[in-house]
């Protein structure tokens, strides 16, 4: 990676004719050897950055430091590559070394509070920003959000917000700093406030179909689903394709048991991201729902071929079955899931406890035990054990395969003891 926009400098020289001797050294690997001018290099470094040539200008950085190791300007190109390449200690070492001559610098004492933030020493980073911003306070407003940017990074929202601030006194007008202020404010759960600063952007840049879709999803958060849709609707106006906004539309939909809409939604969704798995989940649990059982199946069934193990498909295909009295099926699609802890048994253990009293297969109640273990229903468990007990003894082992720490259950395996001395 390289140095931010930031600290990207406006040569007024012309050094275009370096530009491809720097690329034929960087190719034969020759690049240490070139020896520019400080100015050269700026412009050169300047020149890759905005190419996005990441991996020249960390070698061309490193090489125009050590060909000119007192030159601020290339201190501040090294240094910023360094940091954001995460070698905070080197970066730190050479700054510090450059404060003894040049301490008046506001680049300098910049870069090593992004430094000290990044090393989590956030009261030194404070310091030297502080610092920069008395020795530049015309840059003051880019260097808090710069570092506010670089706290985001790290998910240190609330500190992130206290610099945004900062840098709202100094440009009230910014709007991208609502938008800032408002994407910190929602990560850190505060959305009445986050949906304020989001509305002051919108209030500017009404077009903005990225802060329409943030504001559907705070509403859906905080359940105000009206509000919700109406925010999805206009995102959607915008770019009608955008497929983050279409799905959790559709989850507003299920939330509000507006099935039908549900699924037109998910089926607009599926169109731009066909083999979406959570999207198939999605329409077939709408199916569902809604009582549509065969094209619940077929929902899930796709998503099956996209994940054979995959829990919610296997349980929505096990369900359908039993519904269906297909209990061969059933069992299929059980044996695959029954044993994994994550899975929802309590959504198929009713369905499981019917088919076993219909078609009495000792199998149907292991797995009726299974489940009533993992959801603690002890008392239930025990009764349903006696009569396990009452058949072959393989069926008892093949409890114990499907719950490891069955037999470590002292509790438990008293009982079984005393039904057995019964």
């Amino acid at each position: 990676m390289t140095g931010d926009d930031f600290l990207n400098f406006n040569e007024e020289e012309d050094f275009t004719d370096q530009i491809s001797k720097c690329e034929d050294a960087y190719t034969k690997g020759e690049i240490d050897l070139l020896d520019f001018s400080e100015e050269e290099f700026d412009y050169l470094i300047g020149y890759f950055i905005d190419e996005g040539d990441d991996s020249l200008v960390y070698d061309l950085t490193r090489t125009a430091y050590n060909k000119h190791p007192y030159s601020s300007d290339l201190v501040v190109r090294y240094a910023d590559v360094l940091i954001v390449n995460r070698e905070v200690i080197r970066a730190v070492e050479i700054l510090n070394n450059q404060m003894g001559i040049d301490s008046s610098n506001s680049d300098i004492y910049f870069l090593l509070g992004r430094a000290y933030l990044r090393q989590g020493e956030h009261k030194a980073a404070r310091e030297n920003i502080d610092k920069a911003i008395v020795l530049c306070s015309d840059e003051a407003g880019e260097m808090l959000t710069t570092a506010a940017q670089d706290y985001i990074d790290i998910n240190k929202y609330s500190i992130a917000l206290e610099y945004l601030k900062e840098a709202e006194k100094l440009e009230e007008h910014n709007t991208e700093l609502f938008n800032d202020i408002a994407f910190c404010l929602e990560r850190s759960e505060q959305f009445k406030e986050s949906l304020v600063y989001y509305e002051k952007y919108l209030d500017s840049d009404p077009f903005n179909e990225s802060v329409w879709f943030n504001v559907g999803t705070i509403y859906a958060r905080i359940e105000n689903f009206a509000k919700s849709l109406e925010a999805f609707d206009y995102a959607l106006a915008l770019d009608p394709q955008n497929s983050s906004v279409l799905y959790n539309k559709a989850i507003v939909y299920v939330n509000t048991e507006q099935y039908n809409l549900a699924i037109e939604t998910f089926k607009e969704f599926l169109k731009y991201e066909p083999d979406n798995f959570f999207a198939l989940i999605g329409i077939a649990d709408a199916y569902l729902a809604y009582d549509k059982l065969d094209e619940a199946f077929n929902a899930f069934n796709v998503a099956l071929g996209l994940d054979v193990e995959n829990l919610e498909a296997n349980s929505g295909l096990a369900y359908i079955s039993m519904l269906k009295h297909d209990h061969f099926s059933a069992l299929v699609y059980l044996r695959r899931i029954i044993s994994n802890e994550r899975m929802d048994h309590l959504f198929l253990d009713s369905q499981i406890l019917l088919t076993y009293k219909r078609t009495e297969l000792p199998e149907f109640l292991v797995y009726h035990l299974v489940a009533l273990y993992h959801m603690r229903s002890i008392d239930s468990f025990i009764t349903n054990l006696e009569t396990l007990l009452t058949m072959d003894e393989l069926w008892l082992n093949k409890l114990y395969e499907l719950i490891p720490k069955l037999k470590k259950d002292i509790a438990v395996s008293k009982k079984i003891s005393k039904l057995k001395e019964k």
